[in-house]
């Protein structure tokens, strides 16, 4: 195997196990981020860049296609590029990482304006209505056999109901944090210590 240039990260990951599935092209490769971007979100070009650091490490071989007089790589998994993904499966799973930039500004939204307070909530119920949209548009491709794996089905059940789960608590407590936010009862003094107090035993108020 070639020397690792960099450590390889989740999203070196998600590529290497899309490669296990079969060659992709970048493009391709871009795609399915976009798609299934819940678990995996990170910038486009990142996802354009990481197969070539794959191939540097000897995970990944690349391969010129001539596409109607365009050129265009296409990667595949080497061997050494599947040892590594069986290696990375059987190793404990590494705790989730969030990072919901409206809800950090909903933590310091008191040193703010209501308004931005408000805004923060939408956009994290924006984002649950847009991650319910792409988990549809999942279900209609495999309905439909526009699905571009289409023996994976049980796979994509297991982690499509994940992803629609996250998205309806996410809108749920939206709608209910708005109406916190508009009736004043969730800003400060007993309500909001109760309110706590029901949290600390797994009673949500939503």
């Amino acid at each position: 195997m070639a020397g690792r240039t960099k450590k390889l990260t989740s999203v070196s990951y998600g590529i290497l196990g899309l490669l296990g599935l079969r060659p992709h092209t970048p493009y391709e490769l871009a795609q399915q981020f976009r798609r299934s971007g819940t678990f995996w979100a990170t910038a486009e070009s990142v996802v354009y860049n990481e197969p070539k650091a794959l191939v540097a490490h000897g995970l990944a071989s690349a391969a010129v296609e001539a596409n109607g007089g365009r050129r265009r790589t296409r990667y595949s998994i080497t061997p050494a590029g599947q040892a590594e993904l069986r290696r990375w499966l059987s190793d404990p799973a590494a705790e989730p990482q969030f990072q919901f930039d409206a809800m950090m500004k909903i933590l310091f939204s008191d040193l703010g304006d209501e308004d931005d307070l408000l805004a923060a909530i939408e956009a994290m119920r924006a984002w649950a209505d847009r991650t319910q949209a792409g988990a549809a548009a999942i279900t209609r491709d495999y309905t439909t056999g526009d699905e571009p794996y289409p023996d994976r089905a049980h796979i994509v059940g297991l982690t499509q109901a994940y992803r629609v789960g996250l998205a309806q608590m996410t809108r749920q407590w939206a709608d209910w944090a708005e109406q916190q936010v508009r009736s004043s009862s969730g800003s400060r003094g007993t309500d909001s210590l109760d309110l706590l107090t029901r949290l600390g035993t797994g009673r949500t108020p939503w």
